[in-house]
């Protein structure tokens, strides 16, 4: 159980019922349920027993629950929420990255004016929060990096066919750390970031490798919890509570 912050309290106020967030990553799927300014982590899409509103995150283009171009599990146009098991359309979704974004956006009282989320995990992902509005970056699918094919956006170099979990090696080596870091770096430097902006990695390989991460300005550790697979939860429920 985590307990929400004070400001995000006073954001938020009372809800009248519980609110859910579904989080599909890679490898595993987390549910945050919200009552009464607790969250509850469950693994697998749990569903209350008392009538609630929900949302879900997912890889991929996502829209009213439905999931497309999610080639790392397979979705390339799927009911994501029938899959899961839930009775009706989510009442919010997006992308899993997106929301994260906008879950490490809120997690910072006095909210950073330019926030850039970089997730490493089956796949590679970044968007950018600006002035609390999201803002799509071209970064997993940049070319040139390496001769790898990439399975989603079919381009050879892409930076997801070069360092997303899927295709690293297990273990990790001392040069494939190297070059995932000098990969995140150039990569970062050309979504032409400004100066002065937050950067926050997160992901699965991030959690586990914690070394490929570069020393680069403005970087800072997640805040989302270390139960919680990511701060998209938080995403999806401010999105749940300003359409309530």
């Amino acid at each position: 159980m985590s307990e929400l912050p004070d400001f995000l309290r006073a954001r938020w106020g009372r809800q009248a019922g519980p609110l859910v967030a579904v989080e599909v990553g890679g490898s595993s799927v987390q549910t945050a349920t919200l009552v009464d300014g607790s969250v509850v982590f469950a693994d697998g899409a749990v569903r209350p027993e008392m009538p609630y509103r929900y949302g879900l995150a997912a890889p991929g283009w996502v829209v009213e629950g439905r999931v497309r171009g999610a080639h790392h599990l397979g979705w390339m146009d799927v009911e994501a929420w029938d899959v899961l098991g839930f009775p009706r359309r989510p009442d919010v979704s997006l992308n899993d990255a997106e929301a994260g974004a906008l879950g490490e956006w809120l997690l910072r009282e006095g909210a950073p004016a330019e926030l850039l989320y970089v997730v490493i995990g089956t796949g590679v992902g970044a968007v950018r929060v600006s002035a609390g509005e999201l803002v799509a970056v071209e970064f997993g699918h940049q070319v040139g990096f390496g001769t790898g094919v990439c399975g989603g956006c079919g381009r050879q170099g892409c930076l997801d066919a070069a360092i997303g979990g899927h295709a690293l090696p297990t273990p990790l080596g001392v040069e494939d750390v190297a070059r995932v870091r000098e990969s995140l770096m150039r990569a970062i430097q050309l979504t032409g970031l400004p100066a002065g902006a937050t950067v926050v990695f997160a992901g699965g390989v991030v959690r586990s490798h914690p070394e490929v991460v570069p020393a680069i300005r403005g970087m800072e550790k997640s805040l989302a919890p270390p139960e919680a697979k990511s701060a998209a939860y938080l995403g999806v429920l401010d999105l749940l509570q300003r359409t309530s």
